[in-house]
């Protein structure tokens, strides 16, 4: 059994899984659009076709997914995923947020960030029933999600983008807003490790295999004291910035309801 206790579940009923094993995926309809393979579809109902952003959605991978596989991002996700716990009124908050999210994780397993703060988003996504997380890594092909992101240029060279980036959308799929790549708290930690490593970015853009060998040394030895720091406190910060930024909304969705009945003449 997965580390949670259990598999992710999606947090609407009509999202329907990417294809695999025991999933024979969505069929195409007669105009080319995709369809959920289901009871109805087989007894000649006209189902139908998933929506763009549904589609992006359940084409991205799951974290029981990601985690399955045989690589060493995943098996460095699943080992940090042991050492996140968060405070019991985090967890409260998370488990009681009232709306329905989609969250769409898009990282790169090429940046110490993503092995550090994936973790944290699978374990908030474990204590909502309405947050549904699936994850899309940098070297997929992102034309599906590209369309959904106002404020992102996913579609040209992503080297300019910093990941991992947690990108949330509500339930009716409309994109709201972004969060990462770290917590602002992270930013002195970072900037002190760069100042005693200045060789780091040199390194990175080196491609000999001399220094690849050494610039993948000092990636290991940032990902390891990143676990230090972030285990000592910024695990907490992440979910501080994040719990936040939902509160953030509720009070606005409260303030406008508040409005609306104050102008509501039969109120």
């Amino acid at each position: 059994m997965p580390p949670w206790g259990g598999v992710f579940h999606p947090a609407v009923p009509n999202v329907y899984p990417i294809q695999g094993r025991s999933n024979p995926g969505p069929e195409l309809s007669r105009n080319g659009e995709l369809m959920p393979v289901g009871e109805d579809q087989a007894s000649g109902v006209t189902a139908l076709p998933l929506r763009g952003e549904a589609l992006a959605f359940t084409m991205a991978l799951t974290p029981a997914e990601y985690l399955s596989q045989d690589t060493c991002a995943g098996r460095a996700i699943h080992s940090r995923l042991q050492e996140v716990r968060l405070l019991p009124e985090d967890q409260h908050f998370f488990n009681a947020y009232p709306d329905v999210l989609h969250w769409i994780a898009l990282v790169s397993e090429d940046t110490p960030d993503t092995a550090i703060v994936l973790p944290i988003w699978m374990r908030l996504a474990q204590c909502s029933p309405r947050i549904d997380l699936r994850i899309w890594r940098d070297t997929d092909d992102l034309s599906l999600l590209a369309p959904l992101v106002d404020d992102l240029d996913l579609t040209e060279d992503l080297a300019d983008v910093e990941l991992p980036l947690l990108l949330l959308f509500d339930e009716e799929w409309q994109y709201q807003d972004r969060w990462g790549p770290h917590p602002q708290a992270a930013e002195p930690y970072l900037e002190a490790w760069l100042e005693r490593h200045p060789e780091y970015e040199t390194l990175a853009e080196d491609e000999s295999a001399e220094a690849q060998d050494a610039y993948g040394h000092l990636l290991d030895c940032l990902t390891w004291e990143m676990r230090v720091w972030y285990n000592s406190g910024l695990n907490h910060a992440c979910v501080a910035e994040i719990r936040s930024l939902l509160e953030s909304w509720q009070s606005t969705a409260e303030e406008e309801g508040e409005d609306g009945t104050a102008e509501d003449p039969s109120g």
